[in-house]
């Protein structure tokens, strides 16, 4: 299934194609999308996470064409 990721600041692009999707096996849940990027535990824990506009624990499932948000809480200028 493809996912649109919108990553936080510095995490890595790699996996996602030129407009921010990703292949993801069915079954994939917001914390295998953050493992994509490759965002640090420590990093994951200072994020607001939302799919589709709607905040979500990393435990939600996600399915084919979701968006997933990544999002500072804090963040400077």
């Amino acid at each position: 299934m493809k996912v649109k990721i919108i990553p936080p600041a510095g995490s890595d692009r790699s996996a996602l194609d030129a407009r921010s999707w990703a292949e993801l096996p069915e079954g994939s849940t917001v914390a295998d999308a953050l493992k994509i990027i490759k965002c640090s535990p420590a990093k994951a824990r200072l994020l607001l996470v939302s799919v589709n506009g709607e905040r979500t624990p990393l435990s939600r499932k996600l399915h084919d064409g979701d968006v997933v948000g990544f999002f500072s809480l804090v963040s400077g200028g």
